[in-house]
Protein backbone atom coordinates (compact mmCIF):
# COMPACT_ATOMS: atom_id res chain seq x y z
CA UNK A 1 0.00 0.00 0.00
CA UNK A 2 1.27 3.80 -1.11
CA UNK A 3 2.26 5.90 2.08
CA UNK A 4 0.20 8.99 3.14
CA UNK A 5 2.33 10.90 1.16
CA UNK A 6 2.37 9.39 -2.17
CA UNK A 7 -1.22 9.44 -2.04
CA UNK A 8 -1.81 12.69 -0.58
CA UNK A 9 0.50 13.76 -3.99
CA UNK A 10 -1.36 11.40 -6.52
CA UNK A 11 -4.64 13.02 -5.35
CA UNK A 12 -3.22 16.77 -5.20
CA UNK A 13 -2.62 16.44 -8.98
CA UNK A 14 -5.40 14.43 -10.16
CA UNK A 15 -7.65 17.50 -8.49
CA UNK A 16 -5.28 20.06 -10.47
CA UNK A 17 -5.69 17.92 -13.93
CA UNK A 18 -9.72 18.31 -12.97
CA UNK A 19 -9.51 22.13 -13.17
CA UNK A 20 -7.87 21.87 -16.35
CA UNK A 21 -9.95 18.92 -18.25
CA UNK A 22 -13.45 21.17 -16.25
CA UNK A 23 -11.63 24.35 -17.95
CA UNK A 24 -11.26 22.94 -21.71
CA UNK A 25 -14.60 20.87 -21.86
CA UNK A 26 -15.94 24.49 -20.60
CA UNK A 27 -14.31 26.72 -23.84
CA UNK A 28 -14.80 23.58 -25.96
CA UNK A 29 -18.59 23.89 -24.65
CA UNK A 30 -18.65 27.48 -25.82
CA UNK A 31 -17.08 26.82 -29.03
CA UNK A 32 -19.49 24.24 -29.82
CA UNK A 33 -22.59 26.54 -29.15
CA UNK A 34 -21.25 29.21 -31.24
CA UNK A 35 -20.34 26.75 -34.21
CA UNK A 36 -23.71 24.73 -33.99
CA UNK A 37 -25.44 27.86 -34.79
CA UNK A 38 -24.57 27.54 -37.99
CA UNK A 39 -24.89 23.66 -38.72
CA UNK A 40 -28.14 24.12 -40.28
CA UNK A 41 -26.88 26.59 -43.04
CA UNK A 42 -23.85 23.62 -43.39
CA UNK A 43 -25.90 21.37 -44.27
CA UNK A 44 -27.84 23.44 -46.84
CA UNK A 45 -24.36 24.67 -48.22
CA UNK A 46 -23.25 20.96 -48.83
CA UNK A 47 -26.61 20.02 -50.58
CA UNK A 48 -26.04 23.04 -52.63
CA UNK A 49 -22.45 22.14 -53.64
CA UNK A 50 -23.09 18.55 -54.53
CA UNK A 51 -26.10 20.17 -56.58
CA UNK A 52 -22.94 22.44 -58.21
CA UNK A 53 -21.37 18.77 -59.03
CA UNK A 54 -24.48 17.52 -60.51
CA UNK A 55 -24.90 20.99 -62.73
CA UNK A 56 -21.15 20.51 -64.00
CA UNK A 57 -21.46 16.95 -65.03
CA UNK A 58 -24.50 17.34 -66.99
CA UNK A 59 -22.46 20.55 -69.06
CA UNK A 60 -19.90 17.80 -69.42
CA UNK A 61 -21.21 14.60 -69.24
CA UNK A 62 -21.08 13.72 -73.01
CA UNK A 63 -16.94 14.61 -72.39
CA UNK A 64 -13.97 13.37 -72.30
CA UNK A 65 -12.44 16.11 -69.60
CA UNK A 66 -10.51 14.56 -66.72
CA UNK A 67 -13.09 16.46 -64.54
CA UNK A 68 -15.34 14.30 -65.46
CA UNK A 69 -14.02 11.03 -66.81
CA UNK A 70 -10.71 11.21 -65.19
CA UNK A 71 -7.45 10.10 -66.63
CA UNK A 72 -6.36 6.95 -68.54
CA UNK A 73 -4.18 5.89 -65.78
CA UNK A 74 -3.57 7.12 -61.94
CA UNK A 75 -0.08 7.28 -60.87
CA UNK A 76 -0.19 9.91 -58.50
CA UNK A 77 -2.88 10.67 -55.96
CA UNK A 78 -3.74 13.48 -53.47
CA UNK A 79 -5.19 13.33 -50.51
CA UNK A 80 -6.03 16.30 -48.14
CA UNK A 81 -6.37 15.03 -44.04
CA UNK A 82 -7.90 17.23 -41.45
CA UNK A 83 -6.99 16.85 -38.27
CA UNK A 84 -6.54 19.36 -34.93
CA UNK A 85 -3.64 21.73 -34.27
CA UNK A 86 -3.88 19.94 -30.51
CA UNK A 87 -4.63 16.70 -28.81
CA UNK A 88 -6.96 15.53 -25.45
CA UNK A 89 -10.01 15.39 -27.91
CA UNK A 90 -11.29 11.84 -28.19
CA UNK A 91 -10.41 10.19 -31.36
CA UNK A 92 -11.16 12.89 -33.93
CA UNK A 93 -7.32 12.53 -34.52
CA UNK A 94 -6.89 9.16 -34.35
CA UNK A 95 -9.68 8.11 -37.11
CA UNK A 96 -8.40 10.41 -39.66
CA UNK A 97 -4.93 9.05 -38.87
CA UNK A 98 -6.06 5.55 -38.71
CA UNK A 99 -8.36 6.03 -42.50
CA UNK A 100 -5.00 7.50 -44.13
CA UNK A 101 -3.23 4.52 -43.15
CA UNK A 102 -5.36 2.49 -44.82
CA UNK A 103 -6.29 4.27 -47.73
CA UNK A 104 -2.12 4.15 -48.24
CA UNK A 105 -1.70 0.78 -47.94
CA UNK A 106 -4.50 0.18 -50.62
CA UNK A 107 -2.51 2.77 -53.10
CA UNK A 108 0.27 1.32 -52.42
CA UNK A 109 -1.40 -2.22 -53.70
CA UNK A 110 -2.13 -0.54 -56.50
CA UNK A 111 1.12 0.92 -57.25
CA UNK A 112 -0.20 4.65 -56.89
CA UNK A 113 2.21 7.26 -55.18
CA UNK A 114 0.09 8.88 -52.62
CA UNK A 115 1.10 12.92 -51.55
CA UNK A 116 -0.71 14.11 -48.53
CA UNK A 117 -2.08 17.60 -47.85
CA UNK A 118 -2.41 18.07 -43.93
CA UNK A 119 -4.61 20.31 -42.70
CA UNK A 120 -3.82 20.74 -39.07
CA UNK A 121 -0.47 20.05 -36.66
CA UNK A 122 -1.60 16.78 -35.30
CA UNK A 123 -1.83 15.30 -38.76
CA UNK A 124 1.47 17.05 -40.13
CA UNK A 125 3.04 15.37 -37.20
CA UNK A 126 1.93 11.86 -37.81
CA UNK A 127 2.99 12.23 -41.77
CA UNK A 128 6.07 12.36 -40.89
CA UNK A 129 6.71 10.09 -38.51
CA UNK A 130 5.04 7.68 -41.03
CA UNK A 131 7.30 9.04 -43.71
CA UNK A 132 4.23 9.90 -45.94
CA UNK A 133 4.99 12.42 -48.61
CA UNK A 134 3.86 15.66 -47.62
CA UNK A 135 2.76 17.85 -50.12
CA UNK A 136 1.24 20.86 -48.19
CA UNK A 137 0.78 21.45 -44.42
CA UNK A 138 -0.18 23.59 -42.34
CA UNK A 139 -2.28 24.79 -38.78
CA UNK A 140 -5.95 24.32 -38.65
CA UNK A 141 -7.05 27.60 -37.03
CA UNK A 142 -9.14 30.69 -38.47
CA UNK A 143 -5.94 32.82 -38.67
CA UNK A 144 -3.40 30.83 -40.50
CA UNK A 145 -6.18 29.03 -42.74
CA UNK A 146 -8.61 30.76 -43.50
CA UNK A 147 -11.18 31.52 -46.70
CA UNK A 148 -8.20 33.20 -48.56
CA UNK A 149 -5.97 30.08 -47.80
CA UNK A 150 -8.76 27.61 -48.85
CA UNK A 151 -8.53 29.49 -51.76
CA UNK A 152 -5.34 29.23 -52.64
CA UNK A 153 -4.47 25.62 -52.09
CA UNK A 154 -7.94 24.62 -54.09
CA UNK A 155 -6.57 26.61 -56.88
CA UNK A 156 -3.12 24.71 -56.67
CA UNK A 157 -4.12 21.56 -56.06
CA UNK A 158 -6.61 22.21 -59.08
CA UNK A 159 -3.88 23.28 -61.37
CA UNK A 160 -1.73 20.25 -60.85
CA UNK A 161 -4.66 18.17 -61.59
CA UNK A 162 -5.23 20.26 -65.35
CA UNK A 163 -1.48 19.26 -65.68
CA UNK A 164 -2.04 15.65 -64.67
CA UNK A 165 0.91 15.74 -62.02
CA UNK A 166 -1.68 13.94 -59.82
CA UNK A 167 -4.73 11.96 -61.36
CA UNK A 168 -7.04 11.94 -58.33
CA UNK A 169 -7.73 14.25 -55.12
CA UNK A 170 -9.55 12.44 -52.10
CA UNK A 171 -10.82 13.46 -48.23
CA UNK A 172 -10.44 12.36 -45.50
CA UNK A 173 -12.28 14.20 -42.29
CA UNK A 174 -14.62 14.07 -39.48
CA UNK A 175 -18.34 15.11 -40.88
CA UNK A 176 -20.32 16.30 -37.78
CA UNK A 177 -23.57 13.95 -37.10
CA UNK A 178 -24.43 15.21 -33.26
CA UNK A 179 -22.35 15.85 -29.68
CA UNK A 180 -22.07 12.23 -29.55
CA UNK A 181 -21.19 10.76 -33.11
CA UNK A 182 -18.57 12.05 -35.74
CA UNK A 183 -18.14 9.93 -38.84
CA UNK A 184 -14.64 9.41 -39.91
CA UNK A 185 -15.48 9.95 -43.84
CA UNK A 186 -13.31 9.00 -47.07
CA UNK A 187 -14.53 10.87 -50.25
CA UNK A 188 -13.11 11.82 -53.62
CA UNK A 189 -13.14 15.12 -54.91
CA UNK A 190 -11.85 15.29 -58.69
CA UNK A 191 -12.25 13.41 -60.70
CA UNK A 192 -16.28 14.26 -59.81
CA UNK A 193 -17.98 10.65 -57.53
CA UNK A 194 -19.53 7.97 -60.23
CA UNK A 195 -22.53 8.30 -57.84
CA UNK A 196 -22.99 11.86 -58.78
CA UNK A 197 -22.80 10.84 -62.53
CA UNK A 198 -25.46 8.21 -62.04
CA UNK A 199 -27.82 10.40 -60.57
CA UNK A 200 -27.04 13.16 -63.46
CA UNK A 201 -28.09 10.58 -65.91
CA UNK A 202 -31.46 9.73 -64.35
CA UNK A 203 -32.22 13.13 -63.73
CA UNK A 204 -31.69 14.70 -67.67
CA UNK A 205 -30.16 12.17 -70.07
CA UNK A 206 -31.09 14.80 -72.80
CA UNK A 207 -29.37 18.08 -71.54
CA UNK A 208 -26.54 18.87 -74.01
CA UNK A 209 -25.25 22.42 -73.39
CA UNK A 210 -23.13 24.50 -75.41
CA UNK A 211 -20.08 25.80 -73.45
CA UNK A 212 -19.09 29.37 -74.96
CA UNK A 213 -16.22 31.30 -75.42
CA UNK A 214 -13.52 28.07 -73.63
CA UNK A 215 -14.75 24.90 -72.33
CA UNK A 216 -11.16 24.60 -71.05
CA UNK A 217 -11.79 27.75 -69.06
CA UNK A 218 -14.58 26.91 -67.91
CA UNK A 219 -13.43 23.38 -66.57
CA UNK A 220 -10.81 25.08 -64.87
CA UNK A 221 -12.89 27.58 -62.91
CA UNK A 222 -15.61 24.91 -62.18
CA UNK A 223 -13.28 22.69 -60.74
CA UNK A 224 -11.17 24.88 -58.35
CA UNK A 225 -14.87 26.66 -57.59
CA UNK A 226 -15.96 22.91 -56.67
CA UNK A 227 -12.93 22.02 -54.75
CA UNK A 228 -12.80 25.21 -52.86
CA UNK A 229 -16.18 24.73 -51.45
CA UNK A 230 -15.66 20.89 -50.77
CA UNK A 231 -13.09 22.05 -48.46
CA UNK A 232 -14.52 24.88 -46.52
CA UNK A 233 -17.70 22.56 -45.89
CA UNK A 234 -14.99 20.08 -44.87
CA UNK A 235 -12.70 22.75 -42.28
CA UNK A 236 -16.39 23.57 -41.04
CA UNK A 237 -17.08 20.22 -40.35
CA UNK A 238 -14.01 19.42 -39.00
CA UNK A 239 -14.58 22.27 -36.50
CA UNK A 240 -17.51 20.99 -35.31
CA UNK A 241 -16.01 17.87 -34.57
CA UNK A 242 -13.25 18.69 -32.81
CA UNK A 243 -14.79 20.92 -30.41
CA UNK A 244 -18.03 17.98 -29.85
CA UNK A 245 -14.88 15.32 -29.35
CA UNK A 246 -12.95 17.31 -27.04
CA UNK A 247 -16.20 18.64 -24.73
CA UNK A 248 -16.96 14.94 -24.71
CA UNK A 249 -13.58 13.51 -24.02
CA UNK A 250 -12.71 16.36 -21.19
CA UNK A 251 -16.23 15.25 -19.31
CA UNK A 252 -15.49 11.65 -19.44
CA UNK A 253 -12.16 12.18 -18.25
CA UNK A 254 -13.27 14.15 -15.20
CA UNK A 255 -15.38 11.90 -14.49
CA UNK A 256 -12.77 9.04 -14.28
CA UNK A 257 -10.55 11.12 -12.29
CA UNK A 258 -13.21 11.54 -9.80
CA UNK A 259 -13.90 7.69 -9.59
CA UNK A 260 -9.83 8.06 -8.63
CA UNK A 261 -9.59 10.28 -6.33
CA UNK A 262 -12.68 8.87 -4.35
CA UNK A 263 -10.55 5.50 -4.68
CA UNK A 264 -7.27 7.16 -3.34
CA UNK A 265 -9.13 8.71 -0.86
CA UNK A 266 -10.35 5.61 0.77
CA UNK A 267 -6.91 4.22 0.25
CA UNK A 268 -5.44 7.06 2.40
CA UNK A 269 -8.05 6.49 5.27
CA UNK A 270 -7.20 2.80 5.48
CA UNK A 271 -3.22 4.27 5.90
CA UNK A 272 -4.11 6.61 8.06
CA UNK A 273 -5.81 4.19 10.40
CA UNK A 274 -3.41 2.25 9.99
CA UNK A 275 -0.82 4.77 11.33
CA UNK A 276 -3.03 5.35 14.16
CA UNK A 277 -3.71 1.69 14.96
CA UNK A 278 -0.05 1.45 15.10
CA UNK A 279 1.03 4.57 16.95
CA UNK A 280 -1.82 3.07 19.62
CA UNK A 281 -0.49 -0.53 19.97
CA UNK A 282 2.77 1.18 20.55
CA UNK A 283 1.95 3.32 23.17
CA UNK A 284 -0.19 0.68 24.74
CA UNK A 285 2.90 -2.12 24.93
CA UNK A 286 5.19 0.74 26.07
CA UNK A 287 3.26 0.96 29.13
CA UNK A 288 2.46 -2.45 29.46
CA UNK A 289 6.34 -3.00 29.46
CA UNK A 290 7.01 -0.38 32.24
CA UNK A 291 4.48 -2.02 34.65
CA UNK A 292 6.19 -5.46 34.29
Amino acid sequence: MANLKDLHSRIATLKNMQKVMRAMNMIASVKLRKLFRTHNALAFFEKSVAGLAIDIQQALKQSEYPLIAGYPKIKKAQVIIFTADKGLCGSHNSSVQKALDLFVQGQKKNNIAVEVTCIGLRGASFCKRRGYDIYDQTEINDRVFNSAAVRDLSMKISQRFLNNEIQEVQLIANYFVSTLQQDTLVSRLIPLSETAGDKTNQANSEFNPLIEPEPMKFIALAQEQYLYYKLIAALANSYLSEQSARMTAMENATKNSEDLINHYLKLQNRARQATITNDLIEIISGKEALKG
